[in-house]
């Protein structure tokens, strides 16, 4: 007999359905062997009802805290390559020489032209 007003309706759903069988069994399973079941009724009951669409449930093969074993590997020599310069730079600060020469150069020059109401500055920008 259930006490709880939801267990209630549970109770009375299931004796619905059981009319169906011709014959059935009630099994009263041990704390021990409903591990799983407790946890996903505590994890479901847990969850917000508005999230509580799915439960995604992984196994793992092996534990975390297993030792894997070590890959053999090699470390094989590569042709240069155009990402080389980029990666340098990202990671040393690195200027390529080419930009290092164009860097020294004055990114822009300044001049006045005059016109009949008012001087005004240009910023001119010279190619790097």
């Amino acid at each position: 007999m259930a006490k709880h007003p939801r267990m209630i309706l549970y109770l009375d759903k299931v004796q619905e359905l059981l009319k169906a069988f011709p014959t059935f069994t009630i099994q009263q399973v041990s704390p021990a062997e409903n591990v799983h079941a407790d946890a996903l009724a505590c994890l479901g009951s847990a969850l917000d009802t508005q999230f509580r669409h799915s439960i995604p449930i992984e196994h793992l093969d092996r534990l975390s805290i297993e030792e894997i074993e070590s890959i053999d590997t090699m470390q094989i020599d590569e042709d240069p390559s155009w990402q080389d310069p980029i990666i340098d730079y990202l990671m040393n600060g690195n200027l390529p020489a080419k930009l290092e020469r164009s860097s020294r150069r004055p990114r822009d020059t300044t001049c006045t032209a005059t016109s009949l109401s008012a001087n005004h500055t240009l910023a001119l920008i010279s190619p790097a």
